[in-house]
């Protein structure tokens, strides 16, 4: 499979964090490992309590909830409301950002963006994800900046986020020795991170380690649910170190919980590269 060792799919697998009292990084890369449930929209209570930044930021939240379940529509209304409540609010510009660039509207999305680092500069969240619009737009060089900038911040409570797309990133440009930087920095921040894990065991593979990308894939498929792709890379690393048996079990994983995938349509090319 030709992206086994390219990482720049990360718009691929797409990941919304969502907490009751902010919006959270909202993207990260392929193989994340869990996702928490995105709050249920409800009303918004207009009493005469709730002043109109509490009400926009709940206006926001909302937005984030209906951006995770592909309501691209309702979130755009949600962000509306939100600023006409509190025009300051760079938190909706920043799911502004994420909608716009998930509708293709490139030009808003980047407008959106630059608009909420300009509102909140020192917004770990929206560097992340203003970091990630940039590398998945061709942009990788000038994301990497981006990434620091959410991690310099030591209130910042997901880091492992931004180190992984650094990661993803920086391989992108063939800078192997920076990506395994940032995935190892982010296993340092958050020790059972699966896609710090299946980071590492890419660019063991592609450096032929297949005992050290054995051992880092391992921590990648611990949980309930591998992923697709490092099920399909521990195939690969099987097949090419000789283990028939292994080799099997990954493929016969993937066409049982990824029929359709298209790792799964891929085993009959026998491409691992």
């Amino acid at each position: 499979m030709s992206g086994l060792v390219r990482h720049c799919a990360i718009i691929a697998l797409t990941l919304v964090l969502v907490s009751c009292g902010t919006t959270r990084d909202l993207l990260q890369g392929p193989s994340a490992p869990s996702q928490p449930a995105a709050p249920q929209p409800a009303p918004v209570a207009h009493t005469p309590e709730a002043s109109p930044q509490q009400r926009a930021r709940l206006h926001t939240e909302l937005a984030a909830g209906y951006y995770q379940r592909g309501q691209m529509d309702v979130a755009l209304q949600e962000l509306d409301e939100a600023v006409k409540l509190d025009p300051d609010n760079g938190r909706a510009y920043n799911v502004y950002g994420l909608v716009y660039a998930m509708l293709g509207e490139d030009a808003k999305a980047q407008e959106s963006f630059q608009r909420a680092l300009a509102l909140a500069p020192q917004d770990s969240e929206i560097h992340q994800n203003w970091g990630w619009f940039l590398c998945t737009r061709g942009k990788a060089r000038e994301s990497l900046p981006e990434f620091e900038a959410a991690v310099r911040n030591p209130l910042y409570r997901t880091p492992e986020i931004a180190l992984v797309n650094a990661g993803r990133c920086a391989a992108s440009l063939g800078d192997d020795k920076a990506a395994e930087s940032y995935y190892r920095r982010a296993l340092s921040a958050a020790p059972n991170d699966a896609n710090a894990a299946f980071g590492l065991a890419q660019l063991a593979y592609k450096g032929a380690h297949l005992d050290e990308a054995r051992s880092w894939l391992r921590r990648a498929v611990t949980g309930p649910n591998p992923p697709a792709q490092a099920l399909y890379l521990g195939m690969c690393i099987e097949r090419r170190a000789g283990d028939r048996q292994s080799e099997l079990s990954y493929a016969s994983q993937l066409r049982n919980r990824y029929p359709e995938a298209p790792e799964t349509k891929a085993i009959a090319t026998g491409k691992c590269e």
